[in-house]
């Protein structure tokens, strides 16, 4: 029997600028850092809980500290963990996957194998990621485009009046690639038609999200008429029906701080594969540390949105690589690959 220790810590990471969607804007990100200990061994991870799924650093901290310390006959078999989880309390995805990620860290650390080896990943190279930018007036977006200068490919949140203003302005400095989020900002589906036969002019390549979760039939709709791939991301938290999310959208957002963990993400990406959805792994804003489980993940994706923590002003270690091609890389150290 081993005998996991869990420590907690509050991580509060500013932001370099004020990050806006169209939901609301923040400058600090309250997240939480998850350690396991075992054998002298220590596993991290993190937990980024979001509003949006009535999630907070609060909720997220209690529901750790009431699982306690997990004991085990079977420390390399991660569905236990995640099923004790489960038994022990429903929601609290966040939590869930940061402390899953911290015991996959030391189950990486304890056999001294990377991760990305012991998963069978395709290679430890993925996707290029782009880079976001937040809603932000037309004159401050130029002033992102430059600072983005070394990403081929740009994530731009949209779902405001002016949302072709912001394009335009974007437009008159690079004909970089880019990725839309309206983050469910069109509300009708004649308002994301035209927003959609405007994108199709300014290599758009996805766009994420167009209208609210709730909007199946209009989604439908939608997706027979788009001329542009979507991809849903509020619409996929890992529990829906992936043959229904195939009617309205040709791909799917997998983060994991929605899901649950690295195994549940593995999981839904092969059935997703089943229906014919794409695949897109992303993020939230989170350190180094989620991001690089994040990267673990994209390396079974098609898109990868795995850039919250370059948004941040520092981040507390050091972890996945972006190559200067954009690809995102994990390391060759133990476990997640963090140092």
């Amino acid at each position: 029997m081993k005998k996991f220790q869990i420590e907690l810590q509050p991580l509060n990471l500013p932001l370099k600028r004020r990050f806006t969607i169209s939901r609301g804007s923040r400058d600090e990100v309250n997240n939480v850092l998850v350690k396991v200990h075992c054998e002298g061994i220590t596993g991290i991870g993190e937990a980024a809980p979001n509003h949006r799924y009535n999630e907070t650093q609060e909720s997220a901290m209690t529901f750790l500290e009431s699982f306690g310390h997990y004991e085990t006959d079977h420390p390399f078999d991660v569905s236990l963990l995640v099923e004790m989880m489960e038994e022990h309390q429903g929601g609290e995805y966040s939590a869930k996957a940061g402390l899953e990620m911290a015991f996959y860290d030391w189950i990486g650390k304890k056999l001294e194998i990377p991760l990305y080896k012991l998963l069978q990943a395709p290679g430890r190279t993925g996707p290029k990621t782009t880079y976001t930018f937040g809603i932000d007036k037309p004159e401050v977006m130029k002033e992102k485009v430059e600072e983005s200068a070394h990403y081929p490919l740009l994530k731009i949140k949209l779902g405001t009046h002016y949302d072709k203003d912001i394009i335009q302005a974007i437009r008159e400095l690079t004909d970089k690639p880019i990725l839309v989020d309206a983050n469910e900002g069109w509300k009708t589906v004649e308002e994301a038609l035209d927003m959609i036969q405007f994108l199709d002019r300014q290599n758009v390549f996805v766009i994420e999200q167009p209208m609210p979760a709730g909007c199946v039939r209009e989604m439908q709709e939608l997706r027979l008429k788009s001329t542009i791939p979507l991809i849903a991301d509020e619409s996929i938290t890992g529990k829906e029906s992936l043959r229904e999310l195939s009617t309205q959208f040709h791909g799917i957002n997998i983060k994991l701080m929605k899901t649950g963990g690295i195994s549940t993400s593995l999981k839904i990406i092969h059935e997703a594969r089943k229906v014919g959805l794409q695949i897109m792994v992303g993020c939230m804003i989170e350190s180094v540390i989620a991001d690089t489980a994040s990267a673990l993940v994209g390396l079974w994706a098609d898109y990868a949105d795995v850039d919250g923590h370059l948004l941040l002003a520092e981040n507390p270690m050091k972890g996945l690589e972006i190559l200067p091609q954009g690809h995102i890389q994990v390391t060759d150290f133990p476990g997640l690959g963090l140092h």
